[in-house]
């Protein structure tokens, strides 16, 4: 048992922070990222001997992440239903000027634009939102991500071409103050 112990907190020291990341590019709230990594990483306790080692560590629990996201969208959008409330997605902390070698309005500029990104990938549904944040937010190739998903490297390129595209046309008419 103190062997499992050791192994899984050596999993929990090199994934936590990659676990995170993905959850928190797919969600855009850090207090829920924070969550679902816990529950991400008690349910790989659990299922852990279960665990065949067919696919990398790093694989299983991002595809455990990835789940568990889905989870919190499908009970989101319950809860928002049943009591009409808005979504509490929350922005990123604002950049301090003291911290920063940009000018105000270049970290205001930065701000406003992290801003519009955040809003179009809020509003992207489904896969496509999966692979923009694996991809972009995380630096997955398509290969992985197509692992990461369980679904085709060819779904997986056209999801994030959608979304390109989308994207594309969300942010053509983008302008700063």
């Amino acid at each position: 048992m103190d062997d499992e112990r050791r192994i899984f907190s050596e999993l929990v020291e090199n994934y936590q922070k990659k676990v995170f990341q993905v959850a928190v590019g797919m969600l855009g709230n850090k207090d829920e990222a924070l969550d679902i990594t816990q529950d991400v990483f008690v349910k790989a306790f659990r299922s852990y001997k279960k665990f065949r080692f067919n696919a990398s560590p790093e694989t299983w629990l991002i595809r455990i992440t990835i789940n568990r996201v889905r989870d919190y969208f499908r009970k989101e959008k319950l809860r928002r239903l049943l009591f009409l409330r808005p979504g509490n997605i929350s922005d990123n902390q604002i950049n301090t000027m003291a911290d920063s070698e940009q000018s105000p309005q270049e970290i205001l500029k930065e701000k406003q634009l992290q801003t519009h990104v955040r809003a179009f990938q809020d509003g992207l549904k489904g896969r496509e939102r999966e692979v923009f944040s694996l991809r972009f937010g995380n630096d997955y190739t398509i290969k992985e991500m197509s692992e990461l998903t369980g679904i085709s490297q060819s779904s997986v390129k056209t999801y994030l071409y959608r979304a390109l595209d989308k994207a594309q046309n969300y942010l053509a008419d983008w302008k700063t103050p």
